[in-house]
């Protein structure tokens, strides 16, 4: 049985569409074809409702339903408005006007079975995806150093510093990648200077939160240039050489946390060079570079994320 005719004013092109949109969702709650769009109605159609929707204005934040009784001109049984905000959708207001007129319509349906009126829910908000958290970034550690060892075979030993950068990955944190550079003397009539740049990589073993104390062993592929000057006692002129050397590092350090960016470092070093070199003014030898040397560093460690 028909029970309800629905209609909207004033009428718009847009209107046809939104009564469809209140009746359906009227007959979703109480059953299908008690609910229908009052200009699809014949002239001997009989309802019990006649459903009058008045909008004041297109984007009105409220609306009033006003329920005559059989027909537009019949008497007004009661009034009923509704408010929306802001964040509902025309389809949840329409909706929502439907499910007005169909708890209405069961209400006043006496002599009927009990209409169970479907608990309607409006629509979630629609869901903000929150940003994905960022994912740390590579961790960084740059020691400054002081660094010794032995010059020759023989004689005082050399002196000098060295830089030397670490990075590591957050899916990897105790692999090290690093890069260093080296430079020293050796004091004494014999002047000698090395300089060397080389690159590797290395693991860690503690450090971070879990430990103040980390150690690290590394290999490194190296490059060294060694250059030379002396003075003939015979001639008294000067004389300058240099040679460049290519070979690999091994080196062992052990850092001690001072603060979360700051640490204490030392460490020793292995280094295999080729060729040696054998140094000699004039006639006289002086000394040799062997092939395979050691040294020593101490300094400071600066980083973030370790």
């Amino acid at each position: 049985m028909l029970s309800v005719a629905i209609a909207l004013e004033p009428t718009t092109e847009s209107a046809p569409a939104v009564v469809q949109i209140v009746a359906r969702s009227c007959e979703q709650a109480i059953g299908e074809g008690r609910c229908r769009a009052a200009s699809e109605l014949k002239q001997a159609s009989v309802v019990a409702w006649y459903a009058l929707i008045r909008v004041p204005e297109p984007e009105a934040s409220e609306v009033s339903i006003e329920f005559h009784d059989r027909s537009e001109t019949g008497a007004l049984i009661e009034t009923r408005s509704l408010s929306f905000s802001e964040r509902d959708s025309e389809l949840s207001r329409w909706a929502s006007a439907g499910a007005v007129i169909a708890a209405f319509v069961a209400a006043r349906d006496e002599g009927s079975e009990a209409v169970a009126l479907e608990k309607r829910q409006e629509p979630p908000p629609p869901s903000i995806d929150k940003p994905a958290p960022k994912s740390p970034g590579p961790a960084w550690n740059l020691d400054l150093a002081l660094l010794s060892g032995p010059g020759l075979d023989s004689g005082p030993f050399r002196l000098g510093g060295l830089v030397r950068g670490y990075v590591s990955l957050p899916q990897a944190p105790g692999v090290l990648g690093l890069v260093s550079l080296r430079y020293a003397e050796r004091p004494g009539d014999l002047a000698i200077s090395w300089w060397s740049a080389s690159c590797g990589m290395g693991a860690r073993l503690g450090g971070g939160k879990s430990s103040p104390v980390s150690a690290e062993l590394t290999g490194e592929l190296a490059f060294e240039r060694m250059a030379m000057s002396a003075q003939d006692a015979t001639t008294a002129e000067q004389d300058e050489a240099s040679q460049n050397r290519f070979g690999g590092r091994l080196s062992v350090n052990l850092a001690v946390d001072v603060t979360s960016h700051l640490a204490l470092v030392a460490g020793g070093e292995a280094t295999a060079m080729r060729p040696s070199v054998s140094i000699a003014i004039g006639d006289d030898a002086v000394g040799r570079e062997p092939a395979v040397g050691f040294g020593f560093s101490g300094g400071v460690r600066f980083g973030a994320g370790r």
